[in-house]
């Protein structure tokens, strides 16, 4: 906390060093051409002469929301309280239209000149989503259960790559590794898929892009709820919601939500148990400053999920197919359990409508047990059987334990200014990050047959674990932003330095450095509809320890993006996108299921295509497309196909409120996912395409909520992905959730 309110200090020297010149801009005649600004926030008198409202008041109002959200619309309206959406506020249904994933700073998604998609808290809760990569599902460009259900983390995949993962501006976890801190989906109030390279403002990211998570912050109106599920593999969850006032005045708000599962999986022997608990506090002394402090406590215990080799699982064997909740593992000795603190600030100061101050801070203390029993599908992939019947195989036994320490801090500055007829946005800043990991570990090959179609759980012996070199990394950044407009013209321009060292312990140290860019122009034509063109570079240090066998190279890569946005009204959005990206030393799966490698330069052609709509009040759409020409360009594998990458993918959402029928409490959804045949990554064979089928229910009835979906709904058996190392990967199974929520 000391280095939260050193941070806040040093915003606040910053600030008082500039507010002359600021004042000064703003009493010239020159501030006549700056750009209206609207005020995120109302200032203390207003928030004192306005009434208070009555929960009835409140329920009226919210019932009286358009589009038919239900009690989706009336919780966020509740949260919102009316007050115009900003970049990190409560959107109501499914369009939103501000974001600052793109470009730091508060920007409508149409002035954006790059691909992004915003899950709302609505959407999630319409479709039942359960894990942030389930809530990926109808996004165009994403292979979102590329793994299947994972019990370790989130792994979709963006355009072919694996992107990294945000939380509020900073990163929170690292691609390619395990025992991360996984996010809790009912934490969040929408997650932002940025599609493209985002290396000049973020620093380590791959042309995939990011995905920005936003979290649920303390909201002036009061709104508090608690909802229990029930459903498949015995899941029993309670979550609770709660926001509000701690002073009348509005000066100290306050949230909490919190979320306690018991659950078994679609696995045999898999558990999926969860506890999280997220205090947040933000203060308000003045109309121009906000500092919210956020706490997170997260527990989850499990075990992984079975590694089946391909024959039996892509295709029947003489035995016919693997079941898909065949557990491969040792149930005494296999246990995958993170646990995470985080704590996390938030603070922003406006100086008028000239000059903004922004600084996020985030510690996280993470500690994670990895035990871990898999079949050996890897010494020969073809046949990994051992006996001659093609039932049985060997198994490898790993343990590891881990402790991470990470420090993330991002500082920027937002100035409002003219140049003659240009108007400019300009933000100058500076992040930081520091990963610190400490790691036992160890393996061996269990030669005892283990069959795969009638199992025998005999204990395994646990493996000796072995200290893991120290490793310590870190990465300073410092990049500048200008947004600039002339009429209907509209320009990004941005550059960005990179700093990175890598010490492992009795290891020379590693430094790395690079300058990233990215140019954008946009037009606003005058019926809703804004062409665009972006170059962007991207700039991908590989942290964190036990990935490659040696140091990782850091990924280079561009991308050429031309596409459009449409929107004329706040009832539709259309946008489409065509894009060419390039990168070097790209991460793969390699012989060792335990290290990737790192093949030549790649080469990703797309187009992207999305539809959001809300037709009537009661009617809402949510349509994509997505094609990709993924292929090795140079290196190992020269023209073959990248693996896990979906050539097509198509969705389409939809949700109706039968008010037409004098039924307005009553919601129904459905909503289908195609997704196309994907390759193993050297050609030699391609797991087939499908799909699937979801399905929703609700019923509100005053502060009740009752809600029923389904995933899957013809329980389709299939496999997302084989890989040309040995090991497939099945899709989720049929789920079907019951929901009730109380509000009060």
């Amino acid at each position: 906390m000391a280095g939260c309110l050193s941070g806040v200090s040093l915003s606040v020297l910053l600030a008082s060093l500039v507010t002359t010149s600021a004042t000064a801009q703003t009493t010239s005649g020159g501030a006549q051409n700056l750009p209206p600004v609207v005020v995120e926030k109302q200032n203390q008198a207003q928030r004192r002469a306005k009434p208070m409202r009555t929960r009835q008041a409140t329920a009226a109002r919210a019932s009286r929301a358009p589009r038919g959200q239900g009690s989706a619309a009336r919780s966020t309206a509740a949260s919102s309280g009316g007050a115009i959406e900003t970049a990190t506020g409560p959107v109501r249904g499914y369009i939103a239209n501000q974001s600052a994933t793109g470009t730091k700073t508060d920007t409508p998604l149409r002035e954006t000149p790059q691909s992004i998609t915003v899950v709302t808290a609505d959407r999630v809760r319409d479709q039942g989503a359960t894990t942030v990569q389930e809530a990926l599902r109808y996004v165009p460009g994403v292979f979102a259960d590329a793994y299947g259900p994972d019990s370790r983390g989130d792994y979709p995949r963006f355009r072919g790559q694996d992107p990294n993962i945000y939380l509020d501006g900073t990163r929170m976890v690292n691609v390619y590794t395990f025992n991360e801190w996984r996010p809790e989906p009912y934490t969040l109030e929408r997650m932002e898929v940025l599609r493209g390279p985002a290396s000049v403002l973020y620093g380590d990211t791959s042309t995939a892009g990011l995905l920005n998570l936003i979290s649920k912050r303390p909201q002036e109106q009061e709104y508090r709820e608690i909802g229990v599920q029930y459903g498949t593999f015995n899941r029993k969850q309670i979550q609770t919601d709660m926001t509000g006032k701690l002073t009348k005045d509005g000066e100290w708000l306050y949230r909490f939500v919190g979320v306690f599962r018991d659950s078994d999986y679609q696995t045999d022997h898999i558990n999926d148990d969860r506890i999280v608990i997220a205090p947040s506090l933000t203060w308000r002394p003045t109309k121009d400053t906000n500092w919210t402090v956020m706490g997170t406590y997260q527990k989850d215990k499990s075990k992984v999920g079975s590694f089946f080799p391909i024959e039996g699982t892509l295709y029947a064997g003489p035995n016919g197919r693997i079941p898909v909740n065949r557990f491969t593992g040792d149930p005494t000795f296999d246990r995958y359990q993170t646990e995470t603190g985080a704590v996390s600030s938030l603070f922003e100061h406006s100086f008028g409508d000239v000059l903004k101050l922004r600084q996020n801070m985030r510690f996280a203390h993470v500690e994670g047990i990895y035990n871990f029993t898999y079949p050996d599908v890897y010494g020969d992939p073809a046949n990994p059987f051992v006996d001659a019947e093609r039932r049985s195989v060997n198994r490898y036994v790993s343990g590891r334990s881990t402790t991470k320490d990470s420090f993330t801090m991002d500082n920027n500055a937002e100035l409002k200014l003219a140049t003659g007829p240009v108007e400019h946005k300009v933000l100058l800043g500076f992040d930081y990050r520091r990963l610190l990991e400490r790691a036992k570990s160890g393996y061996y090959l269990d030669t005892t047959p283990f069959d795969l179609y009638a199992p025998v759980y005999t204990p395994v012996m646990a493996p000796e674990l072995t200290g893991e070199p120290r490793t310590l990394q870190s990465l300073a950044g410092i990049y500048v932003q200008d947004q600039m407009r002339f009429g209907p013209w509209r320009a990004v321009l941005g550059m960005r330095q990179d700093f990175v060292s890598s010490d492992v312990a009795d290891a020379p140290k590693q430094n790395d450095k690079a300058t990233t860019g990215r140019a954008a122009l946009m037009y606003d034509l005058p019926f809703g509809l804004t062409p665009y063109v972006t170059y962007a570079q991207s700039f991908t240090p590989i942290f964190g320890s036990h990935i490659c066998v040696d140091y990782c190279k850091p990924q280079r890569g561009e991308m050429v993006e031309v596409g459009f946005k449409y929107q004329p009204n706040k009832r539709l959005a259309i946008n489409g996108a065509l894009f060419d990206t390039t990168e070097n030393n790209r991460l793969a799966s390699g012989p060792d299921p335990e290290f990737s490698v790192q093949i030549g330069k790649v080469r990703i052609r797309g187009v992207e295509l999305e539809v959001l709509s809300s037709v009537t009040s009661d009617l809402d759409l949510i349509g994509t497309y997505s094609y990709l020409d993924a292929k090795v360009q140079s290196g190992d594998n020269t023209g073959k196909r990248l693996e896990t990458v979906p050539e097509q993918q198509a969705s389409l959402w939809a949700k109706y409120r039968l008010s037409a029928f004098g039924l307005p409490g009553l919601t129904l959804g459905a909503g289908a996912r195609y997704i196309g045949k994907t390759w193993d990554g050297v050609d030699n064979f391609s797991t087939p395409d499908y799909t699937l089928f979801d399905a929703m229910a609700r019923y509100d009835t005053g502060p009740w909520t009752f809600q029923v979906n389904a995933t899957n709904l013809g329980d389709k058996r299939h496999v997302t992905t084989c890989l040309a190392r040995g090991d497939c990967f099945y899709g989720a199974r049929r789920t079907v959730l019951g929901n009730v929520t109380y509000r009060f």
